[in-house]
């Protein structure tokens, strides 16, 4: 899952992507139906991988197949969850705060200190 993205991107590119996943989840939200279904179930599950971040780009190929098998087809909120599915989930997410960035550090923090030499 790692090598799948490129950086997990925070501050202002970060927030711009948890609003591109909760953008993506709006078109879903729209196509959702009354009675319930395996679609309708389909969507929850999406939408909810979608907002946590979760497995994103399976998220946004589910997304993708979703709003493209629509009744209504949504064009640019396709391409709008295949550049998710490119982009990746971002630092604000849970694949970030698992997969992200990490400080590795090796050995002791403190220097240690040398004996005196023997005479």
């Amino acid at each position: 899952m790692q090598r799948l993205f490129v950086m997990f991107p925070d501050r202002a590119p970060g927030v711009g992507l948890v609003l591109l996943r909760l953008g993506v989840c709006v078109p879903l939200l729209l196509q959702w139906s009354a009675p319930w279904t395996v679609r309708s179930t389909a969507l929850a599950v999406v939408i909810g991988l979608l907002v946590l971040g979760w497995l994103t780009p399976l998220a946004a190929v589910l997304a993708a197949i979703l709003l493209g098998s629509g009744p209504a087809l949504h064009w640019p909120w396709l391409t709008v969850a295949l550049a998710l599915l490119l982009l990746g989930p971002g630092a604000y997410s849970l694949d970030g705060g698992r997969f992200g960035r990490r400080v590795r550090r090796w050995g002791s923090t403190r220097r240690r200190e040398r004996a005196p030499p023997k005479e």
